[in-house]
């Protein structure tokens, strides 16, 4: 009977520890990996490869604006994210790129020689709002 009783048993006590270890750092790895940054960043724009606006997107009131010098770009800000809209430009690409809000994301008008990036809250950039 004990025979049967062992031929029945699939997984022995180290075996069931071994699995819950690995089910553990398994799930912790993913949870790592798959966190989001949440942190909004600062909207930098610029022109010819100069800057000329600074966004905090985390203070930023729902907009609608242009360059001073580039008045056929639009930019909307709309809940703490930034994106190029009613661009004057042949392919309309910058549009595409939608709204951008997380530090690291870019998107470029190259006909008009625009690009907005999101740069980190903790840049040692001072912020201007204009």
């Amino acid at each position: 009977m004990k025979a049967e009783q062992q031929k029945r048993k699939i997984i022995s006590k180290g075996g069931i520890i071994v699995l819950l270890i690995v089910i553990v750092v398994s799930v912790l790895i993913w949870w790592m990996f798959s966190k989001k940054d949440d942190s909004i960043g600062t909207a930098q724009i610029m022109l010819d490869g100069n800057v000329v606006k600074l966004i905090d997107l985390s203070t930023a009131k729902d907009t609608t604006f242009t360059l001073e010098n580039c008045e056929n770009v639009h930019f909307e800000i709309q809940n703490h994210q930034i994106r190029f809209v009613n661009v004057e430009c042949p392919d309309h690409l910058c549009e595409k790129f939608g709204f951008l809000s997380h530090p690291g994301e870019t998107a470029v008008c190259m006909p008009n020689r625009v690009s907005v990036t999101i740069i980190g809250t903790d840049s040692k950039t001072d912020t201007i709002v204009n």
